[in-house]
């Protein structure tokens, strides 16, 4: 009964399309699939109602496949335009300082060098940072013990630099280089950083992840470059090291700790379609999110899938208070519970202005308030429920 009346609200709510979680894995009739497009925009069947209801959902902002999906979202979801430009100003990081009520994110390395901006969640104002030097195209970030740490990818047609992780200091805006390379070899794509502090102590460890390096035209690749994989740096003892190699993951991307942190969720952007982009041979890597535990010394280990992306694959990757998945996919940002199943999505189609092409690789979780970095437009939507109460 609960499922039809949950059915039934969601109806008339034109926001909100729900389909049946059977469709996902059982489709009536003949049917063909287009992994370029959305499940709801590629999937055709010989069954009209079916093609119906993913007509209607291609259109609808959320899209649910589970009643806890509808109880997230509550009865009256509405996205919140913030801000349209012609760029794509919100491209990477999403990073929530819950004391300040701020969201920073970075513009989109595709379209040049980056920058910062900040968004004010009490009056919806952006701003940039009034910071003590610049920092060279950040791009992922993470907040940890009152800095907000980025990622800087290395410039290749400006031999000194060197790429690595800074710190911001959010209440003076000093900044700071913490990681510019490994015994002098420089970074390259790093990409995403997170900390995670061990359970029971004070120690903290940063894990970073680095791309293959790509070039474009026939330039060779430069020899000072670092491998691509997980990296971790203990400033306990000092130590950088790879802890997860580039033939585990080949084209890691996005890395975040699970709440409680005693786990490690990691993307990978390979698989068919991506390889050839980044120099790989076919067939290596998985668009898919992997979860690590973390044992007594933070290495991670039992390396697991618990997601796999339709379309395109995973970038951003986030865990709520009560363990749902949350990943930045072609799809949209998609929603999955702690067993994987995909239970609702905030569509791509609805919150860029390309889907195919200007995906949603990031977002951030901020209380009961879900910000959408959809390149060319800043979205807010309030929820039902508190998702996060911790910053990162």
């Amino acid at each position: 009964m609960a499922l039809l009346q949950h059915t039934a609200a969601a109806s008339s709510n034109a926001s909100v399309v729900s389909i049946p979680a059977q469709y996902t894995y059982l489709l009536p009739g003949n049917f063909t699939g287009d992994p370029s497009y959305s499940f709801a925009n590629g999937t055709s069947t010989t069954e009209p109602s079916v093609n119906n209801l993913l007509a209607d959902a291609a259109q609808a902002p959320f899209i649910s496949f589970d009643d806890e999906f509808l109880d997230l979202l509550g009865p009256n979801p509405t996205p919140h335009l913030i801000e349209q430009r012609s760029s794509n100003f919100a491209g990477e990081a999403g990073v929530w300082i819950k004391e300040r009520g701020e969201v920073w994110y970075t513009t989109w390395i595709n379209d040049g060098p980056t920058h910062i901006e900040i968004l004010n969640l009490t009056d919806n104002s952006i701003r940039r940072p009034n910071i003590s030097e610049p920092i060279e195209n950040p791009n992922g970030g993470f907040y940890h013990q009152g800095l907000v740490y980025f990622t800087s990818l290395r410039v290749m047609t400006d031999n000194s630099s060197s790429g690595g992780v800074v710190s911001v200091d959010p209440e003076t805006g000093h900044v700071e280089q913490v990681l510019n390379s490994y015994m002098g070899l420089k970074f390259d794509s790093i990409d995403d950083v997170a900390w995670v502090t061990q359970p029971g102590t004070n120690k903290s460890y940063m894990y970073i992840t680095i791309l293959p390096f790509t070039i474009l035209g026939d330039s060779p690749l430069p020899l000072d470059r670092l491998p691509q994989g997980i990296w971790r740096f203990d400033p306990q003892e000092q130590v950088l090291l790879p802890v997860i190699s580039r033939t585990d993951l080949p084209v890691a991307n996005g890395v975040r700790p699970s709440p409680d942190q005693k786990h490690l969720y990691v993307t990978d952007f390979g698989g068919d379609s991506h390889a050839a982009a980044w120099g790989l041979p076919a067939q290596v890597g998985s668009p898919s999110v992997y979860k690590y535990d973390l044992d007594d010394e933070m290495y991670p280990v039992n390396r697991r899938v618990i997601a796999s992306a339709r379309m395109q694959a995973p970038d951003g990757v986030r865990v709520d208070n009560k363990s749902r998945l949350w990943t930045g996919e072609g799809e949209g940002v998609v929603v999955r519970n702690r067993h994987g199943k995909v239970i609702g999505i905030f569509n791509a189609q609805c919150f860029t202005r390309d889907a195919v092409n200007v995906a949603i690789v990031q977002f951030a979780l901020a209380g009961d308030d879900l910000i959408i970095l959809g390149q060319d437009k800043l979205w807010r939507v309030k929820l039902a429920e508190m998702l996060v109460t911790v910053s990162s």
